[in-house]
C-alpha cells in the first residue's frame, strides 16, 4: 500500500483546484488536438483506417459503413452519455503540462536528486490554464531533499521563469507529503490617471481647503489642507511659472468664502493681481509696506492669543477675526527686505524681519493666524530653521523638481516622485501623513484645481470686510500691553507712520497703483525676476538706482576678481590675519552679498598688501 508521502503532485494539488471546465468544453476542445487524445482512441482509429482500406480493397463496403456507423455511434453516446468518468474517453486541451511541463521537469529533475526513470506526472503539477489568478504549480519534493535556501530559489527561479505572470511560493515541508507550490497573483490592477484638469469646488469649512486630486488605490481622492492641526500653514514650491500663484488662490478665496482676512506680501508687483481690489485682501507691494504688514500680523496673533486666554477680555475677544498671510514668493521678499534695510534706512547687524516670520510660525495655530507660502526651495535660510519649516503641515512642489530641493523639501530619506511634467500645475504634496508601505514621508502625485478666471468675480461677490481692515487699520484687539510687548521684538518702528515704516496705509478693497520710474509696467508673476531686476525694484522707488549685489562667486565669474571662486574663498580667509578686513557684506542667512565698490576697493587693499617678490 502507497504511503502518504508517495501522493502524486496532482492529488497534493487536487483540494485547491478551482471552477472546473465543463465536460462537453474539454471534450469538444480535447477532440480538436489528436495529441490529446487517449492512447486507446488513437490506436483504435490507427487500427481502424488501414483495416477499412483493406476492406474497400476487398469490395466490402457495406461492412466498412457498418463499421464506422458503429464508431461513430460509440463517439457520440461516450461524449453524450458521460462514460468518461470510467476512463474511457478524456480528450483535453493542450495544458500547461504539455506547452511547459517536459522543458521544466527536465530542469527540475536533476535539481530534486531524482533518477531519469521518475516522471513528471508523479511529481510536478501544473494547471490546465496558468493564466488564471489563483493557478497553482505544485511540485512534491523528495523526502531527502536538503533544499535550503540556495535550493528554493533555484526551483522557484526555474518555476517562474518559465511561466508569464507573477507568483507567490510557499513551502510546506514540514508536511507528510512535503511539497511547494506556486500560486499565481492577481495582475495589478490599471493604474487610474488624473485628469488634466480640475474644477475647484467649496468645502464651506473655515479649516479646510479643497486642492485638487490624487490616486488612491484604485480611486480618486480629493486633496484637502487640514489648517486647524498642529501645523496649521500650507505652502507651494516650484520653479517659476509652475503654478504656484494658482494654488496660493485657492488659499485667499477659500479663506475670503469663509470669513478670514487676507494680507498678500507681493513684492513681485503682480503675482495675485486677480484678488487685488477687492474688499478683505490687501497687497503689500513694496519692501516696507510687507514688513510693516508682518509686524502688525505678529501683533495681531500676539494680541489674540492674549484675548483667548484666561484673562483675556471678552470684549476683544468678540471682534477676533481669523487671518491670513500669504506671500507668494518668499526669497525674493526676504531678500529685497535685506537690502532696503542695509541701503535704504542704512541699518546694521541682523534685521528682526526672519525672527518675526519665525514666531508666527511657530505660534499661528490656536489664534487663527495662519501662513500660505510661496517658494522656489524649502532652504531653512527663509523660515528660520527647520523646526519652523516643519510648522508648514501641507508641502507642495509643483514641476519639475531636482534632487536637492526635493531634499529640502521633503527630506534625503523620501523616495522621489517623478510627476507628469507635461501637464500644466502637475505636482506631488505630503500632508504629514506617513505611508503605510515604506514607513516614510507619504508623498503622492496630484492635479491642483484651476480657478485662477473666477477668483475676481467670487470675492466680488462675498460680503464686504470689516471697515478697518479695507481702510488699512491695526487689528481692533491689539492693545496698548501688545504695544509694549511689541517694541521688545522691534516691530514699532516698522508700522506704518513709524521711522521705518511706510507713510501711508495699505487699503483693502480699492487698488493702489504704484509707478515704477523706468519701467512702462509691472512684470507678469510668471517672469523670471534676476537679481539687478530685484535690487532696482527695491531702490528706485525709495533711492533711486541702487547699486548692483554679487555674490563672491559671481564676483570671479564677472571679473571683478581675477582668481577661481576656490580661490577666492581662500584669499578672503586670509584677509584678516594679513591685516585687510573683507567687507562685511549683505548676508539673506545663506549668502553674503557685496557691491562693486566694496569687491574692487578689497582687491586693491590686497594687492597692495601682498609682498613683492624678486
Amino acid at each position: 500500500m502507497e504511503v502518504v508521502r508517495e501522493r502524486r503532485a496532482a492529488d497534493l494539488a487536487a483540494p485547491a483546484c478551482g471552477v472546473k471546465q465543463g465536460r462537453g468544453a474539454r471534450l469538444v476542445a480535447g477532440a480538436r488536438r489528436w495529441s490529446c487524445w487517449p492512447g486507446a482512441a488513437r490506436a483504435a482509429v490507427r487500427l481502424a483506417v488501414p483495416a477499412a482500406a483493406v476492406a474497400g480493397w476487398r469490395g466490402r463496403w457495406p461492412e466498412v459503413m457498418a463499421g464506422a456507423g458503429a464508431l461513430a455511434t460509440v463517439a457520440v453516446a461516450a461524449a453524450v452519455t458521460g462514460p468518461a468518468a470510467l476512463g474511457w474517453w478524456r480528450p483535453r486541451p493542450a495544458g500547461a503540462d504539455l506547452v511547459y511541463g517536459p522543458g521544466m521537469w527536465e530542469a527540475l529533475r536533476p535539481a530534486l536528486g531524482l533518477e531519469e526513470s521518475q516522471r513528471q506526472r508523479r511529481w510536478l503539477h501544473l494547471p490546465g490554464d496558468v493564466g488564471v489568478p489563483g493557478a497553482r504549480v505544485v511540485l512534491r519534493l523528495p523526502a531527502g531533499w536538503p533544499g535550503g535556501e540556495a535550493g528554493k530559489r533555484s526551483l522557484t527561479a526555474t518555476v517562474t521563469e518559465r511561466l508569464p505572470g507573477e507568483w507567490e511560493e510557499k513551502w510546506h515541508r514540514a508536511d507528510s507529503a512535503p511539497y511547494a507550490e506556486w500560486v499565481r497573483r492577481e495582475p495589478p490592477a490599471r493604474a487610474l490617471q488624473l485628469p488634466r484638469s480640475v474644477e475647484w469646488k467649496a468645502l464651506g469649512d473655515p479649516y479646510q481647503v479643497y486642492v485638487g486630486q490624487a490616486v488612491r488605490g484604485s480611486d480618486f481622492e480629493d486633496v484637502v489642507i487640514h489648517t486647524r492641526s498642529a501645523t496649521p500653514h500650507f505652502g507651494v514650491g516650484g520653479l517659476t511659472g509652475s503654478g504656484k500663484s494658482t494654488v496660493l488662490y485657492l488659499g485667499v478665496v477659500q479663506a475670503r468664502e469663509t470669513g478670514t482676512l487676507v494680507d498678500i506680501l507681493d513684492t513681485k508687483q503682480n503675482s495675485l493681481s486677480e484678488a487685488e481690489g477687492q474688499s478683505g485682501v490687501r497687497v503689500h507691494k513694496t519692501p516696507a509696506e510687507c514688513v510693516a504688514a508682518l509686524g502688525e500680523f505678529i501683533m495681531s496673533m500676539m494680541a489674540a492669543e492674549t484675548a483667548l486666554g484666561k484673562s483675556g477680555d471678552p470684549a476683544l475677544r468678540q471682534l477676533l477675526v481669523p487671518r491670513l498671510l500669504v506671500t507668494d514668493e518668499l526669497p525674493t521678499m526676504m531678500k529685497m527686505a535685506l537690502i532696503w534695510w542695509k541701503y535704504h534706512i542704512k541699518g546694521r547687524g541682523t534685521p528682526p524681519f526672519a525672527e518675526w516670520f519665525s514666531i508666527g510660525l511657530l505660534q499661528g495655530r490656536s489664534a487663527d493666524h495662519r501662513f500660505g507660502v510661496g517658494a522656489q526651495q524649502w532652504a531653512n535660510a527663509y523660515f528660520g530653521g527647520t523646526m519652523e519649516r516643519a510648522q508648514i503641515g501641507w508641502k507642495a512642489q509643483l514641476g519639475y523638481c531636482d534632487y536637492p530641493s526635493w531634499t529640502v523639501a521633503f527630506g534625503a530619506s523620501t523616495a522621489v516622485v517623478s510627476p507628469d511634467t507635461t501637464v500644466p500645475g502637475r505636482g506631488v504634496f505630503s500632508d504629514g501623513r506617513i505611508n503605510p508601505e515604506t514607513n516614510g514621508l507619504w508623498v503622492r502625485e496630484f492635479q491642483p484645481a484651476f480657478i485662477v478666471p473666477e477668483v475676481a468675480a467670487r470675492l466680488a461677490s462675498l460680503p464686504p470686510a470689516p471697515a478697518w481692515f479695507d481702510a488699512g487699520e491695526m487689528a481692533p484687539w491689539i492693545t496698548d500691553e501688545t504695544m509694549e510687548q511689541a517694541r521688545s521684538l522691534a516691530i514699532p518702528p516698522f508700522l506704518v507712520g513709524g521711522s521705518c515704516g511706510p507713510e501711508e496705509p495699505v487699503t483693502g478693497g480699492a487698488v493702489t497703483l504704484r509707478h515704477t520710474p523706468g519701467s512702462g509696467g509691472n512684470p507678469p508673476s510668471s517672469g523670471p525676476v534676476t537679481g539687478a531686476q530685484v535690487t532696482t525694484e527695491v531702490t528706485t522707488e525709495v533711492t533711486g538706482p541702487g547699486p548692483e549685489l554679487f555674490s563672491l562667486a559671481e564676483a570671479c565669474a564677472a571679473g571683478l576678481l581675477p582668481w577661481e571662486h576656490a580661490t577666492a574663498k581662500v584669499y578672503k580667509g586670509r584677509s584678516v590675519r594679513r591685516g585687510v578686513p573683507f567687507p562685511a557684506g549683505t548676508n539673506d542667512g545663506r549668502v553674503t552679498y557685496y557691491t562693486r565698490d566694496e569687491i574692487t576697493d578689497w582687491l586693491k587693499r590686497w594687492q597692495a598688501s601682498s609682498p613683492v617678490r624678486p
